[in-house]
């Protein structure tokens, strides 16, 4: 059985949230807390197994409550927002990167269709995100004793033009400590697709942009890859790279979901090792499945450099795992040392 605590300030949202709970054999409310202030004593308390957590809320709100369970009892935490303005989007941001798992959104009964499988989502994320285990967060920066991973000489000396990501269940923590090490004058374009709760993607690309000092957006079909400049995949569409008049292009299709995910990162490096072959950088981060593992092989085997996420500091070691275990793996790279090694092998161009 899941213990649920349930962590928002409108009796209309817990209601809702507890009818669909109470309908799951599997899943049982342990407690309701209507601020922060709440959610942090019962959490203690209650020992729950997951908590849902409202963004907005009186006395305490839901990023402040999550980075204070973080630091002291680690719990799965996922946020549960309506992200109706750009203030709660942010601070929902704020809230993954302080250690929150994953965001889903509130389900709206305006069509019967969409709200039961707005209601499953919530389900299937309770249920495959408790099964996660959480560590303590410190939110200050820790000084690296480790020494970064040196390239080899042929890294350091090929010509890449493309570095393509997948990432999902701790990707936007892991994609802020990246993209916030590198610089704006990157040489070569990244091109990422992030599992993320539809409706949620482009607030996410304007918070990394508020937050480093390259340009970030989503990415538009058709649209010329340039350098210095992060691509996110849209929305249920899946994102592929193709070559036009000598210069990488985006094309967006809309698909069936491959590996349980509409964007996919192996369509999108599927397209990639076609596309670039050995010229690529391709990279696994912190996710659960295995999306993205065939198509970081098929990069491998166009001699195309093939990194992954370490184990230690990815949330969840899934689909960087099923890479590494079939074989499609150059490099394993901690999450702090993995921008530095990436401007080591993509060197500027004077």
């Amino acid at each position: 059985m899941i213990k649920i605590l349930i962590v928002d300030d409108s009796p209309t949202e817990v209601a809702l949230l507890e009818s669909i709970f109470r309908h799951e054999k599997d899943l049982s409310i342990v407690g309701v807390a209507k601020n922060g202030e709440e959610a942090i004593k019962k959490a203690q308390t209650l020992k729950p197994d997951i908590i849902t957590m409202d963004i907005q809320m009186p006395v305490m709100n839901g990023l402040q409550a999550t980075r204070a369970i973080m630091s002291q009892f680690p719990l799965p935490i996922v946020i549960v927002s309506s992200a109706i303005n750009a203030e709660s989007m942010a601070i929902t941001f704020e809230a993954l990167e302080a250690g929150a798992l994953a965001v889903v959104a509130k389900p709206v009964n305006d069509n019967k269709d969409s709200y039961i499988k707005a209601t499953q989502k919530i389900v299937d994320m309770v249920r495959s995100m408790a099964e996660i285990h959480v560590i303590k967060r410190r939110f200050f920066t820790k000084p690296e004793t480790k020494l970064p991973v040196k390239p080899s000489l042929k890294q350091a000396e090929h010509c890449y033009e493309l570095i393509a990501i997948g990432s999902s269940v701790g990707g936007p923590q892991a994609l802020k400590t990246i993209f916030s090490a590198l610089p704006n004058d990157f040489p070569i374009p990244i091109v990422v697709v992030q599992h993320m709760t539809r409706g949620f993607i482009n607030g996410f690309a304007l918070w990394l942009n508020n937050n480093t000092d390259m340009n970030i957006k989503v990415a538009d079909d058709r649209e010329v890859l340039k350098s210095g400049t992060i691509y996110f995949a849209q929305d249920a569409h899946h994102t592929q790279v193709a070559r036009e008049h000598d210069k990488l292009i985006v094309k967006l299709k809309v698909g069936s979901s491959v590996s349980g995910f509409c964007p996919s990162a192996t369509v999108l490096f599927e397209s990639v090792a076609k596309v670039c072959g050995s010229n690529a950088i391709g990279i696994i981060l912190t996710g659960m499945g295995n999306d993205g593992a065939s198509g970081l092989l098929e990069l491998k085997k166009v001699n195309a450099h093939t990194l992954i996420q370490d184990p230690n500091s990815a949330i969840v070691f899934g689909m960087a795992g099923v890479a590494q275990s079939m074989g499609a793996v150059d490099k394993v790279i901690e999450l702090n040392h993995m921008a530095n090694y990436l401007i080591s092998i993509v060197p500027r161009h004077s």
